[in-house]
């Protein structure tokens, strides 16, 4: 028998699909007398338009509908399909999109080709039509997905189709089998085990119903199953396969546009968010427990991943970094003898030694999950990390040439405008260090500490207005369905919103012309040469107690620390003489300060290869 797995547009046409890489040898390896073939139908979207615009849109083009899950543009786009309407809702939404300052060109025109991609998609399956269809749904591929699954149903009734994936969690699994019959069956919850079963049950005519979180039909009404007991063992979850995607790039006009990457799952749920779940993060959905992959299989996969498929930037799909990877996985990855780029979602407080693990290991960019440069705020989130932590990690990865991808979020209940005006003000002293992408109001996501409990802040909340423009359910049911929720606007609002936003911009500007360093001359005083966007040139070297408080903010410390550096070092200095250099040090924007804890933000510079300095100025104490 057959099984067709596709991955439908939004996926991202630079990586294969991680569940369909994963999914594929758990059914070879355990669903008896059945062939498996991907088919990557996010290429074909993308090539589609291409083609049928002449050029107009383009892989870019989509890449940013890829993008706006906030916005739902992508599921939009093919409404069309689903509800059998040419241009559904194409005013409405234009004026939705409009209002956010989303040009919506783009989008309408997209609209206008959809129908025609699913059916002569659909009809194409239909010539050799498999025995299943499985689709896998995560952000924008619920309507693309349920568009595709009933022009199947329209030319082939007796196919099969199955959707699992991130969109089928909780009760949203069953309220898509509920509201849309295209669909057979739909699995919540992981699918290693589900899908196989599965599958057998088919083969067989057998009975589905202990098949933990499928949702199927007895006699046209839906039935859900009870979920799994325990988590899936990461020992279980086998290496992914993309032959099908990179034979699919590689034999496509799109190649031209798209440079792959390779996807790996070293760990699924977060092991900060089992005991302190981000008051906002509904990421890991209902299943937060914390597994990860034997740390020996890791620098293995990634080289058969490489060379398989001749690519050297991996991303790893993980929410967070297993810390033992460090003084585990990481040096196997080191030994690798390949010039590998490899992305990871990290912490934010790890020590400059862990980043220097992970930069040796060819981890050269990071996601450390930094949100915020206040402290108040972060407690907020329940991130567990103070803002100076966040500032070292800036400073230490660019010293160490990691690239940082963060942003600022706010919004959050009990944040005030006092929080943000003093984040605002320090963001002068860091524009050498790479900035955030934006700053951006928190949304109410399904799963979140703040959803589960509404009387943390958000007490009123409907669906999206999004999904008004999407999905034609009622509204409870449209409740159990969807991933985001409006509410009323918590923490700041007005004018500092504006003034957080343009304050990130001012530091995106300035970045590529900034620079602020520091070396220990053979004295063994410290020299800061400042070219900083916002700040005097300036070449300083400090007098010995300066360079010593210096150094001894090259970690996170207080008042209390920094002065037993000092007298170890042997000098006679008051509490009054060092709470003088600290704010000398902060109000120069050599040092960062938040609630009484500092840490310096000049990047070291190896004095060998610096060019020779003339004049300098010398502080004294």
């Amino acid at each position: 028998m057959k099984l067709l797995m596709i991955a439908m547009p939004w996926q991202g046409l630079d990586t294969p699909s991680s569940a369909l890489g994963i999914l594929g040898p758990c059914v070879r390896r355990d669903a008896v007398g059945w062939d498996v073939d991907d088919l990557y139908a996010n290429l074909r979207w993308a090539e589609h338009l291409i083609r049928e615009t002449g050029g107009a849109i383009t892989a870019a083009d989509y890449e940013t509908v890829a993008e706006q899950v906030f916005h739902g543009v992508g599921d939009w786009v093919f409404t069309p399909v689903l509800y059998d309407v040419d241009g559904y809702r194409r005013t409405e939404f234009a004026e939705f999109l409009q209002l956010r300052n989303i040009d919506p060109v783009a989008a309408v025109e997209m609209q206008r080709h959809s129908r025609r991609f699913v059916q002569d998609l659909a009809a194409e399956i239909a010539t050799d039509p498999p025995d299943v269809v499985g689709f896998t749904s995560t952000f924008m591929q619920n309507v693309p997905s349920l568009a595709l699954a009933k022009e199947l149903k329209r030319l082939v009734p007796g196919i099969v189709t199955v959707l699992g994936g991130c969109n089928s969690d909780g009760p949203q699994g069953p309220a898509l089998h509920r509201n849309f019959p295209q669909l057979d069956f739909v699995v919540s919850g992981e699918g290693e085990r589900a899908l196989p079963a599965l599958l057998n049950r088919i083969a067989d005519g057998a009975d589905v119903s202990n098949i933990p979180g499928l949702s199927w039909r007895d006699s046209g009404k839906s039935i859900v199953n009870p979920l799994a007991k325990a988590a899936l063992p990461f020992a279980a979850v086998p290496a992914p396969n993309y032959d099908d995607y990179f034979h699919a790039l590689r034999h496509a006009p799109l190649l031209r546009d798209v440079s792959p990457r390779a996807v790996l799952e070293t760990s699924r749920g977060c092991w900060w968010g089992d005991s302190h779940q981000c008051t906002f993060c509904g990421l890991n959905g209902s299943n937060i427990q914390f597994r990860s992959k034997d740390p020996k299989r890791i620098a293995e996969e990634v080289r058969d991943l490489a060379d398989r498929y001749q690519v050297l930037d991996v991303i790893m799909v993980d929410n967070i970094l297993d810390m033992q990877y460090i003084g585990t996985a990481m040096p196997e990855l080191a030994a690798l003898d390949c010039d590998l780029r490899i992305h990871y979602e990290i912490k934010s407080n790890l020590s400059r030694d862990a980043l220097s693990s992970l930069k040796d290991a060819n981890v050269l960019y990071v996601q450390p999950g930094i949100e915020s440069l206040s402290s108040r705020v972060l407690r907020l989130m329940d991130k567990g990390v103070s803002s100076p932590h966040n500032v070292r990690m800036l400073r230490d990865a660019q010293d160490l040439g990691l690239n940082v991808t963060w942003n600022i979020l706010y919004g959050f209940p009990g944040e005030t405008e006092q929080d943000y005006r003093s984040m605002i003000d320090k963001f002068a002293a860091l524009e050498h260090l790479q900035p955030p992408t934006g700053a951006w109001r928190i949304a109410l996501e399904r799963f979140s500490p703040y959803f589960e409990n509404p009387s943390e802040g958000f007490m009123f909340r409907r669906p999206a207005e999004i999904y008004d423009y999407i999905y034609e359910v009622p509204r409870d049911e449209l409740y159990d369905l969807v991933y985001l929720f409006d509410c009323h606007d918590s923490g700041i609002t007005g004018s500092i919103e504006d003034d957080l936003k343009q304050a990130a911009a001012a530091w995106a500007k300035g970045y590529p012309h900034s620079s602020l360093t520091y070396w220990v001359n053979d004295g063994g005083r410290v020299v800061i040469e400042d070219h900083r966007a916002s700040w005097p040139e300036d070449v300083i070297e400090l007098d010995d107690v300066h360079s010593t408080v210096y150094l001894g903010m090259s970690r996170v410390a207080g008042r209390e620390g920094i002065g037993r550096r000092v007298a170890d070092a042997g000098f006679k200095v008051s509490d009054e003489e060092i709470e003088h250099i600290l704010r000398w040090f902060v109000d120069r924007g050599f040092a960062y300060e938040d609630e009484t804890r500092f840490v310096s933000v000049a990047l070291t510079v190896d004095p060998f290869r610096r060019k020779l300095v003339d004049d300098k100025m010398v502080v004294e104490s």
